[in-house]
């Protein structure tokens, strides 16, 4: 393939990517009224998977400080979604808990993003689909066994 198509086909498959994770991600939680942030819907997604967990590890998770952390627990605690309550060996730790009303709330916005993928997903023709999802597969285990760093390196090399 030469370099020009490339170019083209990895533009078009950035904006289709972009297109696709805005309206199947954070936007389509927005749009559901659901009366959570994305960032609340990955941090109940994040505890049903670590629960319990630590403020510190969701705060590393989220890539954000601990202070922005608690602002967002406070909000979900007072919706009953999760509770909070200081570890008994170290005072200093808060560990954070996924209640079984926040499990269901996770639970009804996970269902209702898995039906609108769904919806989507009927919209293309079976061989299409199957097609695709193969080639987005295989992409997925590229990327996931990729060496950023040494094809960024390679690439130097090359361009020079």
């Amino acid at each position: 393939m030469s370099h020009k198509n490339i170019d083209v086909l990895s533009d078009r498959f950035e904006k289709s990517l972009f297109v696709l994770s805005k309206n199947l991600g954070p936007e389509l939680i927005a749009r559901m009224q659901l009366d959570l942030t994305p960032g609340q819907v990955f941090m109940l997604y994040f505890l049903e998977q670590e629960n319990p967990c630590t403020v510190s590890k969701l705060a590393e998770k989220l890539e954000v400080s601990p202070s922005s952390i608690t602002v967002m627990l406070d909000r979900l605690e007072s919706h009953g979604f999760v509770t909070r309550v200081r570890s008994t060996n170290d005072r200093r730790v808060v560990i954070t808990e996924l209640t079984e009303k926040g499990k269901a709330k996770l639970n009804h916005v996970l269902g209702v993003r898995k039906q609108i993928t769904q919806y989507c997903l009927e919209q293309v023709g079976v061989k299409e689909l199957e097609s695709f999802i193969g080639t987005l597969e295989a992409l997925a285990s590229i990327a996931q066994a990729m060496n950023a760093e040494e094809i960024l390196r390679l690439s130097n090399v090359e361009g020079k």
